[in-house]
Formats: structure tokens, sequence, C-alpha cells
């Protein structure tokens, strides 16, 4: 089956970054804007499903049965949405998506009629964990927040992540609690 390859968002857009304002602190020259040899960030693309995404995501979370026929439905849902900011690690040797971070923006009425963000699905391939890919991905989504207007970025996380996102100058909200109703897990 030939498929069109498609981009979730312009990747023109990451093109207008302006990376030197990356909050986290690097070691060994490694930035948003200098990765190491053989690594590309972009957007995910609608041939990624035979890049191994779906399998990545499952050291996240249960994933399910994930065909690339609904993987292209999905894909295409959420590109066509204009709302989702899906941004992967690709590693050019094994032709693998070895990170992933995802920018859902909500559009309000409030502020100005302007966006929230939620940082949402961030996961590194164990294999390559400890290179600072998961600082690379997140400083890139919150510059892609202010990019959009979005006036405010948050996430969900367990309190072992906490320090990892505090290095990104994310602040816990104490007087703010999560609520949740889940149908399914």
């Amino acid at each position: 089956m030939s498929i069109e390859v498609n981009q979730i968002f312009d990747s023109n857009l990451l093109d207008q970054l302006d990376w030197t304002k990356h909050r986290a602190q690097y070691r060994d020259g490694i930035s948003p804007s200098n990765l190491p040899p053989g690594y590309t960030i972009r957007p995910l693309q609608s041939d990624d499903y035979s890049r191994g995404y779906c399998e990545l995501l499952s050291n996240l979370t249960k994933v399910g049965d994930f065909t690339q026929e609904l993987f292209l439905k999905q894909f295409n849902q959420m590109r066509d949405s204009k709302l989702h900011y899906v941004t992967i690690l690709h590693h050019q040797e094994s032709d693998k998506v070895v990170g992933s971070a995802t920018l859902a923006v909500e559009h309000k009425f409030i502020h100005g009629a302007a966006s929230r963000g939620r940082i949402e699905d961030v996961v590194v391939h164990p294999e390559h964990q400890g290179k600072q890919f998961g600082k690379v991905l997140l400083d890139l989504l919150i510059l892609l927040a202010e990019q959009t207007n979005c006036y405010k970025l948050s996430l969900d996380c367990n309190e072992k992540a906490m320090p990892f996102y505090k290095k990104l100058n994310m602040d816990f909200v104490e007087d703010h609690r999560f609520m949740c109703i889940k149908f399914f897990d």
C-alpha cells in the first residue's frame, strides 16, 4: 500500500522558533538546536507507523491494538484539527522514532482569546534515554506553546517526575487540584 506522506503540522513552524530561548541547562553542547549526529526532530509523519511510533508509545502507557489504518485515521483527524503538535525524535541509522512529545492546544475565550497548551505523551525509548532528549523535546514544546499564543502550558505528572519538569522552570501549582473520570484503561 502506497501512502502519501503528510506531516501532522507544518515543519516551517519549527524553523520559526527562537532556539536561544530554551529553558533547560544542557551538557556536552546538546540543545534543541544542536542534537547529536544521526538524530533529527520533526513533526510526526503519516508514515511513522512503520517507524515504530506506536511501539514507542507503549513505553509510556497501554496503546492497544493499533493497525496502520487506525493510525492513519487518527493522524488525519489530529492533523485536520490543527490543535495537535506531535513532535518526534528520529534516529536516522535505525530509521525509527525514538522520542515523542505532544503539545495539545485548546482555544479559549479568556485571556484575550488566547490558547491553553497541554503537554502530553512525553516518551523517549529506553535505549536512547540519558542523552537529554526528554529535555530537548520539552523545551521545543515550550517554545511551540509561546509561538502558538498559549497563555499557559500545563501537564499532568506523577510526583517522581516533578524534579525533571522543575528543571524547565515549570512550577507545581499547589492550589489547583486535578480531577478525573477514566472511562477505560
